[in-house]
Order: C-alpha cells, then structure tokens, then sequence
C-alpha cells in the first residue's frame, strides 16, 4: 500500500507529538522525583532536630498540678530566692547550674549542685518544677498585685496552699479588693507564720 503525501505528514506528526508527549513524561517524573528527594532530605533533617528520647513510665506530668509552680528554666533569681528552703547562696547557685546546662529536663539534677540535699529537694518540688508551670516574678513584675492575682499565682507563693489561695480570692472577692495588705490577716486560713514567708512579695494596687 502506497501511503499519500498528506498520509505520510499526517504520520510524521504523530509520531512527533508522541516523541514530545514521552519527553514530557520523563520530564516530569525527574521533576517529581527531585521535588521527593528535597523533602526526603528536608524531613531527615527535621528530624534530626527533633527530640528522640523515647518517653519512659514517669517521665509524663500533671499540667495542673504543675500550674501553680514556679518553672526553674524560665524564672529569675528573684523569684528562686523567695521559694522554702532557698538561701541567697544556694539560689545563685542554682540559677548559674541552670543557666550553664540551658534547662534541666528533671529536678533531681539540682543534686549536682553544691549544698543542695534531698530533704531540701522534697520540699522545693512542692514549689517549682522543671516541665510546666509559670515564670514567677519576672512575669509578675517586683511584687504580686493581690487584687490581680490568680489562684494559681497565690498558690505559687512560698507557704501559701491551694486552699488557702482559694480563700484569699473569695476574701478579695466578697468584699470588694483588698485596700492594704493587713487585710490579709482576716483572711481564714492565713497564720502569721505563712503571711510572714510571703509579705514582702505581695501588695495592693
């Protein structure tokens, strides 16, 4: 069979656009395949910067009960001397131990510095924390404003319970404000002794 002039072009362009078409097509794998690569390298490194410790029984908290500590790796020193326990020595100490690792991930790792016990460690876990909880005075600014104040801050200050947090607020509450901070001794709950740990850190605006 004889194939006409026109057939013959007509055949020709097939075959071309079916060339093009194909070309096309490896065009487009590499460009996928490349664009897959990128992100391949891209998660691998992501990946890398991410943390891989794998999660352990104990190694989980309670935000709320964390909410009312002060976080060791976010406060000032200010507020780390105000917490029990803590003398001007000891806290400069662990402010520095703290600034020098950049964050410490469990709070028995304040045992490595010098005059730090275990009898002091229990009682400074029922204030601060390392995962979680609030940045203390440097949030509050020098002094905490008790007609502003949350019961989670009340609660973070030295000697003052939950409970006790709770009846400072419903104090402030029923009557309008405090006007002086004597007004806390009027407040049930509220002894002499534990006014006396946190006095110096409150006022009233």
């Amino acid at each position: 069979m004889v194939l006409t002039r026109l057939e013959k072009l007509a055949f020709v362009l097939l075959i071309t656009m079916l060339a093009m078409g194909v070309m096309m097509l490896i065009v487009r794998v590499t460009t996928i395949r490349n664009q897959n690569s990128q992100l391949l390298k891209q998660i691998d490194h992501i990946a890398g910067l991410t943390d891989q410790t794998v999660l352990v029984k104990g190694s989980t908290f309670n935000e709320t009960e964390n909410a009312g500590k002060l976080n060791l790796n976010r406060t000032d020193l200010k507020s780390i001397r105000a917490l029990p326990e803590m003398t001007p020595t000891l806290s400069k100490r662990v402010y520095d131990y703290i600034k020098e690792k950049g964050e410490i991930k469990d709070m028995n790792e304040l045992l490595n510095v010098q005059g730090m016990t275990k009898r002091r460690l229990r009682v400074l876990e029922n204030y601060a924390t390392a995962i979680g909880g609030h940045s203390g005075q440097a949030a509050w600014g020098d002094k905490l404003n008790l007609n502003f104040a949350s019961e989670e801050e009340l609660n973070a200050l030295p000697g003052v319970s939950k409970k006790m947090a709770e009846k400072i607020i419903e104090f402030r509450n029923r009557n309008g404000g405090f006007f002086s901070i004597e007004d806390l001794k009027e407040v049930p709950g509220v002894t002499e002794k534990a006014l006396k740990q946190f006095i110096n850190l409150v006022e009233v605006k």
